[in-house]
């Protein structure tokens, strides 16, 4: 009430005038009542936000943006709520689009499929992913010329109005099928042979070998006729695109959700779990908490008692819950994917999950489990060999170093030597974040300059790749914006918190929007 009536003389007389007349204009004579306020809508009405929300897209393309052409005047606190919520609306009606596509392109529905595209494009032009959808579509509706063209149209606009170039992704996005197996050797044979060969290069870190087996084992299994076979092999090709390669999670995505179908047919019920698991991981990555739980609920129901599988879907529902800002449950929901992880021996699962639950710990105060979960997430990446991920877990120990007293010039040895492995691995999100953590060391020595540029560095490291982890980026943003504040830059400090909060709530992360706006509220009025 105090945020749409705040300047009313008899504010509760001037929501109940309200109330009446959205009686009076719905013709819903019980609805909008009781205290606190009910819509009391009934089950005939359906609210088209609730169900986008939910993931829910029925045949007709949703135009236009929430509550579009209203500005309410002398509201500042409905102005906030608003601005909030219609960053919320707008991703969760791209979610729900990205969904309705990658259903269509796995049905094999392509003029829908270029619809659906075509509506993310005109919602988010500076966003690759729907580009790579479209390009994806054309070409898979046998039109490959179309697609070549519109990937040109697309690199072009990115070039005009960015001044960047996509990623390779969304020219590859128009390749044609695999060529078929070498001839005199079974497609069956060919397909089994060539996963196990692809997995064996990905273990070994040769990733683009690795991904041309498990192209060449999908085409392979496609002849087979195999459909079992066929969603194994396109769950490993998704996986794999998804983390092996930047800028591919989109095109993983459309070959997770046909391995999910594949997968469903043939009754294979654990790999549709596993292929679901990863379509909710490249969602958590984007923000997309929605349909990331709704893929996590319905993996869990097909899981058949695989101990690694229980473990890696129990590690992505804590990170999407923490990312939301639910951060203990979170919390508790990876101590429970830590048990799951060491029940199964799965060693690198483990450090997976001590070493995002550390952050959760962290987030929550909770400064020296964080620290211990940091250091044995470490301690198992170095045994397993396992540096690509390494980064990840020495930056939250870093913080909690610095939380726990340590001097500031101490922790910084290793986290420059952190941000120099990040560099080699050219992984944009640890080098955003090991770049912050460096910038925290200077904040906390009082050179609030220095750790301004480290901030500036790290966001544009973070964000130079499309499919970057969208939490971190929120992150560096407040980073960015404190830094900015100690440093005396009200104006930068003022613009970066704005795109704190604009980013926290595309990506629904409550914890991080409560601090946005906390922020933001804490600085002086700026005046363009």
């Amino acid at each position: 009430m105090d945020e749409l009536f705040s300047d009313a003389d008899d504010p509760m007389g001037a929501l109940r005038w309200t109330l009446a007349e959205l009686r009076r204009k719905t013709g819903l004579a019980e609805a909008f009542r009781g205290n606190p306020v009910s819509h009391g809508l009934g089950p005939d009405i359906a609210v088209d936000v609730a169900e986008l929300s939910r993931g829910v897209l029925e045949t007709e393309i949703p135009e236009g943006h929430f509550l579009e052409g209203i500005d309410v005047k002398g509201s500042p606190g409905f102005e906030s709520w608003l601005l909030v919520e219609r960053q919320r609306v707008d991703s969760e009606v791209l979610s729900a689009l990205r969904q309705a596509a990658l259903r269509a392109l796995s049905a094999r529905q392509s003029a829908r499929a270029v619809e659906l595209s075509r509506a993310m494009v005109a919602r988010a032009p500076f966003e690759e992913g729907p580009h790579i959808l479209l390009v994806k579509a054309l070409a898979s509706s046998g039109d490959v010329d179309a697609a070549l063209r519109q990937a040109d149209a697309s690199e072009a606009m990115f070039a005009a109005e960015l001044g960047t170039r996509p990623t390779a992704a969304l020219r590859a996005a128009a390749r044609p099928a695999v060529a078929a197996p070498v001839p005199g050797v079974s497609a069956r044979a060919s397909a089994q042979s060539l996963c196990e060969a692809g997995l064996a290069a990905l273990s070994a870190g040769a990733a683009d070998a690795g991904i041309e087996c498990l192209r060449g084992a999908s085409a392979a299994a496609e002849l087979s006729g195999d459909k079992e076979l066929l969603s194994r092999c396109l769950t490993e090709l998704g996986a794999a695109l998804v983390h092996s390669i930047r800028g591919y999670d989109d095109e993983g995505s459309i070959i997770l959700a046909a391995a999910v179908d594949l997968a469903s047919a043939a009754g294979a019920e654990p790999v549709a779990a596993k292929a679901l698991s990863e379509l909710a991981y490249v969602d958590i990555l984007a923000g997309r908490r929605a349909s990331a739980a709704g893929y996590l609920e319905t993996a869990r129901g097909l899981a058949t008692g695989d101990p690694s599988l229980d473990a890696a879907i129990a590690g992505f529902e804590a990170m999407n819950l923490s990312d939301w800002g639910k951060l203990e449950a979170g919390a508790d929901q990876f101590a429970a994917a830590v048990e799951l992880s060491r029940s199964a021996g799965a060693v690198r699962r483990e450090a997976w999950n001590l070493g995002l639950g550390a952050r959760s710990l962290f987030l929550l105060g909770r400064v020296d489990e964080a620290g211990e979960w940091a250091r044995q997430s470490c301690e198992l990446a170095r045994r397993e060999r396992w540096t690509a991920f390494r980064p990840w877990p020495e930056a939250w120990l870093a913080h909690a170093r610095l939380s726990d007293g340590e001097r500031p010039g101490v922790v910084r040895e290793q986290a420059e030597a952190t941000f120099a492995l990040a560099r080699q691995l050219q992984d944009p999100c640890w080098e955003g974040l090991a770049a912050k953590t460096i910038g925290l060391t200077h904040l906390l020595e009082g050179n609030a300059d220095t750790a301004l540029e480290w901030m500036k560095n790290a966001g544009i490291l973070c964000s130079r790749v499309t499919d970057s982890y969208a939490w971190v980026q929120v992150e560096i943003l407040l980073a960015e914006a404190s830094a900015a504040l100690e440093s005396g830059d009200t104006v930068r400090a003022d613009a970066v918190a704005r795109q704190a909060v604009a980013g926290a709530a595309r990506g629904s992360m409550d914890d991080l929007l409560d601090r946005a706006m906390g922020l933001l509220a804490s600085l002086p009025t700026v005046r363009s």
